[in-house]
């Protein structure tokens, strides 16, 4: 079986295309500051290079319109265009892309934390460090690969996110694709787990404590696209304290037997 991402018999190429997209919509910010000033020349590169593959991916899909399109968004990258101007236009275009394939990137089942992280032990930790540090000065890799057990690290991924970058790969960096290796539930599986090196135990505990105080939590679908950050954001509109949000944000991550957030912190 192949990506839970490709329906319709949408070409894989239309599939990888949207993947590159949402690395510029989510990391194009940490590259580019607000005046257009470099903060990350790699990180930038990257930007560069997503664009550019999107563009020939969709090309070899058979939609030289949105390939046209990402090529107007692959110069707004190359000439440092404030956030402002290239965030909402990949996302555009990534929604684009979507519509046009029928494309969606969402787990058949609810995921398994205990065989993601066997899984992560298997395919990841040589370089992402088995407690999701990875020893920088012992590997020889030409990027640093992402330390999960960092919550600013972390913060921009979903496990979507993560789940495009293992099937895939990241192209310029010595992230490879695992789609021929691993099965795309066993995928998913990795994905949620990843996201939980950040986590404590006890951070955990505590806010598995205050959740039990709160009607409704988001599930693990809800859960599959959205990140650190914008669960952050939402539960800010509730009455908790900053360490209480973190804390919850903890115990979301980690389990998931309720349907959705409480009414003040509501995801749609």
């Amino acid at each position: 079986m192949w990506l839970a991402l490709l329906l319709a018999a949408a070409p894989t190429e239309a599939a990888r295309a949207y993947s590159m997209l949402s690395y510029i919509k989510g990391d194009y910010a940490s590259a580019v500051g607000t005046s257009g000033e470099v903060l990350l020349q790699q990180e930038l590169d990257e930007q560069r290079l997503f664009a550019k593959e999107a563009a020939d991916d969709l090309r070899a899909a058979g939609a030289a319109d949105l390939a046209a399109q990402v090529d107007h968004l692959t110069a707004r990258v190359a000439g440092r265009a404030p956030p402002r101007e290239v965030v909402p236009l990949a996302y555009e275009l990534a929604a684009r892309v979507a519509q046009r394939f029928q494309l969606a990137m969402l787990p058949r089942r609810r995921p398994e934390l205990e065989r993601g992280r066997a899984l992560y032990q298997q395919a990841c930790a040589a370089c992402h460090g088995t407690e999701g540090s990875p020893q920088v000065a012992a590997l020889e890799l030409s990027t640093r690969p992402t330390a999960f057990s960092s919550k600013q690290e972390v913060a921009r991924l979903s496990p979507q996110r993560i789940f495009a970058a293992v099937s895939f790969g990241v192209p310029g960096t010595a992230m490879p694709s695992f789609a021929g290796a691993l099965d795309e539930n066993a995928i998913w599986d990795l994905a949620y787990a990843s996201l939980l090196f950040a986590r404590a135990p006890a951070e955990i505990h505590r806010g598995e404590e205050i959740a039990r105080t709160l009607p409704r939590r988001p599930d693990w679908l809800q859960l599959a696209v959205r990140t650190d950050e914008q669960l952050r954001a939402t539960l800010a509109q509730g009455p908790f304290t900053p360490e209480d949000r973190e804390a919850l944000l903890s115990a979301i991550r980690s389990a998931w037997s309720e349907p959705a957030l409480p009414q003040a912190a509501h995801l749609p």
